[in-house]
Formats: structure tokens, C-alpha cells, sequence
């Protein structure tokens, strides 16, 4: 099965266009989409697919400026090559190779135009990821311009003076507790 997608790859490799690129979460990306329906209609030639590596677990959020409606999907792991017809908006897809991508989050593929551009991702772990950004309007009046903005929050450890000032406190509160049965 995997060499019938590997030679699907090499004939349908001429006609692939969808942009995939690397996410900066530390500035916007700006990116410019060719249809105002790319993402509705999984249409890889107007998505742009961003790749980011999490080297530690990350809470995530994005969020879009655009001047039209923007779908957007999160899946695990590293897109490497347009996978043209085989990408699906809202659920596990597999490209000409023969890798799989898990579908963790999305906009709703049901509801054209609806929504405000956010993406809530939640905790992910360490690993790769990919992103797909694309018009979400439900009729192509033509491309747009965006900006892509990553909102990024660390797991929060707690400091050695918290885990000093509880163990201190339990202690006191058994100690208490042993001079009140007394």
C-alpha cells in the first residue's frame, strides 16, 4: 500500500502548492491565502500549513487576523509534503507516503464563516505538530491576507519555598490534630 502512495506521490508532486512552513510562536506570521473557501473544501493549493516543534509540555491558543472567516487544524505531527486530496479539515488524514496525522483540534468544518478566529489547542506534549490555516467563508470571493498569532504558556512548577511553606503546615496541622485527641 505504501509504494501504491509513494508512486501516487510522484505523479500528483507536480500539481501540489499548499505552503508549508515553519511557526515562529515568538512574532505574527503573516501569510497570504488564494481562496476564501481553501480549508472548507480541504483544498491543500489554498491552506498554508505550518510545522512547530514543543520541546517541552506547552499550553497553546491561536488566534487569527483576517478579514474574513479562517479555519484552522491542529494535528500531531510533522507535515513534510502537500497531501493534496487525502487532508481532511476535521479528522485523521494520511499523505502519499503514508504517514498519519492525528486530528487533536479544530474550528468547525460545519458552520462556514462562523467563529472568531481562535483555535484553544489546550496542553500539548513534546513533539511536532502541524497547523493548517485556511478560508473558512463557504464561497470564494478571492484570497486575503492574515496574521497568525501563538499564544504559549509553560507548566507552571511549583517554586521549593511553596513545597516548604506546605510541608510546614501539614506538619503543623497533624501536630495539632495529635494534641487535640490527647
Amino acid at each position: 500500500m505504501k509504494v501504491l502512495l509513494f508512486i501516487a506521490s510522484l505523479l500528483v508532486t507536480q500539481w501540489a502548492h499548499a505552503g508549508i512552513l515553519s511557526l515562529d510562536m515568538s512574532a505574527g506570521q503573516a501569510g497570504s491565502l488564494a481562496s476564501d473557501n481553501g480549508w472548507l473544501d480541504d483544498d491543500t493549493q489554498a491552506i498554508d500549513f505550518y510545522t512547530f516543534e514543543l520541546t517541552t509540555d506547552t499550553l497553546l491558543d491561536f488566534s487569527v487576523s483576517a478579514p474574513g472567516s479562517v479555519g484552522l487544524s491542529l494535528y500531531a505531527s510533522q507535515l513534510l509534503f502537500d497531501p493534496g486530496f487525502l487532508f481532511s479539515n476535521s479528522s485523521d488524514f494520511i499523505d502519499f507516503t503514508g504517514n498519519t496525522y492525528h486530528y487533536l483540534a479544530g474550528t468547525n468544518a460545519f458552520f462556514p464563516g462562523a467563529g472568531d478566529n481562535t483555535l484553544a489547542a489546550g496542553w500539548l506534549a513534546a513533539g511536532w505538530y502541524t497547523l493548517a490555516v485556511g478560508g473558512n467563508e463557504g464561497f470564494d470571493m478571492g484570497g486575503f491576507n492574515y496574521t497568525l498569532m501563538t499564544t504559549a504558556g509553560a507548566m507552571e512548577v511549583p517554586e521549593p519555598a511553596s513545597i516548604a511553606l506546605f510541608l510546614t503546615l501539614f506538619t503543623g496541622l497533624i501536630m495539632w490534630r495529635n494534641t487535640v485527641k490527647r
